[in-house]
């Protein structure tokens, strides 16, 4: 994991060398597991919140667009008057190459890997008057414990996205994350996640 962001710095710090533009955004995410062992997951709601460098590539429309957010993942599950949620957290880094057309209001298209490290969760459920919760942590089962484990705190994923960039001033940007990375080794269950979020381009320097 300090290899991941030791990267991220670093390009954070090439960015800010050669005077580009920091994106600090939040949004809204729906989550929801995908997998032959989950088929009823349903989309679940959360937020997420973080900063995006955008570092152009040449003088012409193709930039590189590393990013370090914190997002909400995880699925429901729902049967007659039942609930079950699960909310996962996670430090996510995307590496984008994003294509931008247009002045004045201008459009993109971006694509690129991501990695991200499990922070834990909430595992929350209902049965009528009935409710209950239990952390979420990553790592073998305890079989002492009333947590929900999930065997693996990496997530390796591809995100595809979309936005609008209005007057300079207001950035708006849809986005779907494709787990790739099965959580469990014996059992399909990866994450997908479908993100809102808007952010403000602000310029660190000269272009």
């Amino acid at each position: 994991m300090k290899k991941f962001l030791l990267i991220g710095a670093m390009a954070f710090a090439a960015g800010f060398s050669y005077g580009q533009t920091i994106i600090p955004k939040v949004g809204l995410t729906l989550s929801k597991w995908s997998g032959d062992d989950v088929e009823d997951a349903k989309f679940k709601p959360g937020f997420t919140i973080g900063a995006g460098l955008n570092m152009p590539l040449g003088s012409g429309m193709i930039s590189l667009q590393p990013e370090i957010n914190y997002i909400q993942k995880g699925g429901k599950f729902e049967e007659g008057d039942f609930s079950d949620k699960y909310t996962v957290n996670y430090l996510e880094v995307p590496v984008l190459v994003k294509a931008t057309f247009g002045e004045g209001t201008k459009f993109y298209v971006n694509a690129g890997p991501s990695v991200a490290f499990g922070l834990g969760g909430k595992n929350k459920w209902e049965e009528g008057d009935e409710e209950g919760e239990s952390d979420i942590k990553f790592g073998d089962e305890d079989e002492n414990s009333d947590d929900f484990y999930i065997e693996k705190g990496t997530d390796i994923g591809l995100q595809l996205g979309a936005g609008v960039i209005i007057a300079e001033k207001v950035m708006i940007d849809v986005r779907y994350g494709l787990g790739l990375t099965d959580l469990y080794d014996d059992s399909s269950v990866k994450n997908n996640v479908l993100q809102f979020t808007v952010g403000i381009p602000l310029s660190i320097g000269g272009k």
